[in-house]
């Protein structure tokens, strides 16, 4: 796993985990709320080896990384996941699928 920064919606910097071992890309709720985006109150879940989390919606949203000179940027889906994602997993995650 690599951890960078990326900014969504070219206004949220957030550390980004690259997971090639996951299919999904992921941000977190807390983050949706930032931006303004509302959901409906309906949850799914995915389930990982270690345990099941809530999801919340499907979301677009556009991301960007700096790599010294150029600005790189590049609309992805994700999973909103609910307010039971722990805090010592990474915001935002980008799988196998993204790359």
């Amino acid at each position: 796993m690599v951890f960078v920064n990326c900014v969504v919606e070219e206004n949220i910097l957030i550390e980004v985990s690259i997971d090639t071992c996951t299919n999904i890309n992921c941000i977190s709720q807390k983050h949706i709320g930032e931006l303004g985006i509302t959901y409906p109150s309906e949850s799914n879940s995915i389930i990982t080896p270690d345990a099941s989390y809530s999801t919340l919606e499907k979301v677009n949203l556009h991301i960007g990384f700096e790599d010294g000179e150029k600005h790189k940027s590049t609309f992805v889906e994700f999973i909103v996941l609910g307010s039971d994602w722990p805090d010592y997993f990474s915001d935002l995650v980008l799988g196998i699928l993204w790359l």
